[in-house]
């Protein structure tokens, strides 16, 4: 188990770091306003999903709960992006509006971090069914 959660924590830190300096690299004009509200996007979805991940492995061990983990992923995911929503609704849609492409530009540490999650997520179901 303990090699699974290194790999998980590898291949997060790896994914997530190079996401991220690729997307400050491609944005063509910094914005001041903008790039602390892009790493708290990225530190959200990391840190949200690694723990995630790492309450998975630890849940998937015990029978009585690995039954029911589809279930309470799905319902996590919604969590997630209520949090999300949450956090940053003035700049998604409140008074501190985003330009659309910026708005656009926070999302994507949502589609660089929900693949990886529902990989090692089905990873690790799989699993345990084999």
């Amino acid at each position: 188990m303990l090699k699974k959660i290194v790999i998980v924590i590898v291949v997060f830190l790896l994914v997530g770091t190079t996401s991220y300096f690729l997307h400050i690299f491609l944005l063509e004009e910094e914005v001041e306003r903008f790039i602390p509200l892009l790493q708290k996007a990225y530190i959200f979805h990391f840190s949200f999903s690694l723990v995630l991940l790492l309450s998975f492995l630890v849940l998937a061990q015990f029978n009585k709960y690995f039954e029911q983990l589809g279930f309470i992923y799905m319902g996590l995911l919604v969590l997630k992006i209520i949090i999300f929503a949450g956090f940053f609704y003035p700049q998604l849609l409140g008074d501190n509006l985003l330009s659309r492409f910026y708005r656009a530009s926070l999302l994507i540490p949502v589609i660089v971090f929900l693949p990886l999650e529902v990989i090692f997520i089905s990873k690790i179901l799989q699993g345990k069914k084999a």
